[in-house]
């Protein structure tokens, strides 16, 4: 069984204002930025430790985006959380809840608010 979640939505706005949009959203909803993020690339990552925006996750989890351009004026954003252990390795057991499902969810809704879509 896997605990993976993915999204994908696409959105009428540049990928670089999409891009600097969610890089700017997962700090504030309490992520932690990998060091193998390349935003100009359209690629970001994040650990969330058992928390986002005040609300307590049951496991900490990656959030893994990468952002598409279609066309000067419109971008995809592809979206990927999965629970991870505290060394950072994915989990195939042991999870409890559905705290990946409550990251996308959170993200996504925040994204959307603050491109207007």
């Amino acid at each position: 069984m896997s605990y993976d979640v993915n999204f994908k939505q696409s959105y009428n706005q540049p990928a670089a204002k999409v891009g600097q949009s969610a890089a700017e959203l997962l700090v504030q909803l309490g992520g932690k930025n990998s060091t193998s993020n390349n935003p100009a690339a359209g690629q970001l990552e994040a650990t969330f430790n058992k928390q986002i925006k005040n609300q307590m996750l049951p496991n900490r989890c990656v959030l893994r985006i990468k952002i598409v351009a279609q066309s000067p004026e419109s971008c995809q954003l592809m979206a990927k959380a999965f629970p991870v252990d505290p060394l950072g390795n994915k989990l195939g057991f042991g999870v409890i809840g559905n705290a990946a499902q409550v990251v996308i969810n959170t993200f996504t809704e925040e994204l959307a608010g603050r491109l207007g879509n």
